[in-house]
């Protein structure tokens, strides 16, 4: 549990009364600066990353650390339509659910233990330029309806802090497999009653084995169910090296959605990814033109992981009754969406160029291209 200083710590940093007038601070992702909109105090984010460190996983499975979300000036919320669980300053009236887009949010308490964030990349990307850059997207593209421009003038973007799991293990692999390699032969052939030559691809294998020693360093998963993981990786990297120690000052008056992935649940996903990558690297190693029956079996040892809190933009909106996402890296500003498509526009495209082909045909026909 936390003590009684660092409770205290927490409880005025939420709080972030301005040194000079009192007023509420917030962060503002304008200028990567904490300020007070009322007297125009600044402060500068502390760049400091040295709680940044891994800990111990199988420790952590032991013993999970103490963290509790609910801090005062907090509330967290349960959407009913998606099941998204996240935070929002507790006098904020209007609430909506920024992944599925509802309304339908009940605020839920928890008794869960919650293991401490050690870092946060604050938002780089503000309002106004996340604005600027779904406007520019919602209106890209021939292909979609012309009624989704209007979208740009609704409030449905959200920034929020998701949480995510970061791990790092040593991985020792042995493969087996066979590399195939091309060689053509000529063969003589009939073809329409007269005898010809071709070139005919033929394949010669050959087994290979080898060994592979790879270490895997800050693997990202998603540790809430707001975003998936496949979403998420649209829109990576982070630049991760620019995590500083986590802050609650960097997130009061931004949405935060807090973990329900546990940290040894996220490494069994990790660990698909670590697999994946792993059997990548062993097929290059193999090589050849093909191969087959590619077998990897892997040890991991010295497993870690980081929790940290990343940026990021989404908005859900529905059109047609059905629901869209778009979604932007709040540091970098890479961008990825869902559109609808206008089938009105593809067909009418297909039904332009068949009325070419036919005019170029038609023309033919009668002499006109001789």
């Amino acid at each position: 549990m936390l003590n009684s200083e660092d409770q205290q710590h927490i409880e005025s940093a939420v709080e972030m009364p301005c040194p000079s007038c009192g007023s509420r601070l917030h962060y503002a992702a304008g200028n990567q600066k904490i300020s007070c909109d009322y007297c125009g105090y600044i402060e500068e984010v502390n760049k400091a990353n040295d709680k940044v460190i891994e800990k111990s996983l199988h420790a952590a499975v032991d013993n999970v650390a103490d963290f509790t979300p609910e801090e005062k000036g907090k509330k967290v919320y349960d959407c009913d339509n998606c099941g998204a669980n996240f935070m929002v300053d507790s006098d904020q009236v209007k609430i909506n659910c920024g992944f599925c887009g509802s309304t339908k949010v009940n605020v839920q308490a928890y008794d869960h233990q919650y293991i401490e964030p050690s870092g946060i990349i604050p938002f780089y990307i503000s309002r106004f330029e996340g604005d600027k850059i779904f406007k520019k997207w919602v209106r890209s593209g021939w292909f979609h309806p012309t009624k989704l421009k209007k979208l740009d003038e609704l409030e449905q973007l959200h920034g929020v802090y998701l949480p995510f799991w970061t791990y790092d293990a040593k991985a020792d692999a042995q493969w087996s497999g066979e590399a195939g390699h091309y060689y053509y032969e000529t063969v003589r052939v009939r073809v329409n009653g007269k005898m010809t030559t071709q070139q005919v691809r033929k394949i010669r294998w050959s087994h290979r084995s080898g060994r592979l020693n790879h270490f895997f360093d800050d693997v990202l998963v998603v540790a809430a169910d707001g975003l998936s993981q496949k979403n998420v990786e649209r829109i990576l990297p982070f630049r991760l090296s620019e995590v500083v120690n986590f802050d609650p000052r960097l997130m009061v008056g931004w949405e935060a959605e807090i973990y329900n992935l546990e940290v040894d649940d996220g490494y069994q996903k990790a660990e698909q990814i670590m697999n994946y990558k792993l059997r990548s690297m062993c097929s290059a190693q193999l090589g050849g033109d093909t191969q087959r029956n590619l077998h990897v079996q892997s040890q991991k040892s010295g497993q870690t992981f980081k929790h940290i809190i990343l940026p990021i933009w989404l908005c859900s909106y529905h059109y047609n009754n059905k629901l869209y996402h778009f979604t932007i890296n709040g540091q970098t500003g890479k961008v990825y969406g869902e559109k609808p498509i206008s089938w009105w526009k593809i067909a009418g495209l297909i039904s332009i160029f068949a009325l070419f082909v036919f005019g170029v045909w038609y023309l033919r026909e009668s002499g006109v291209f001789g």
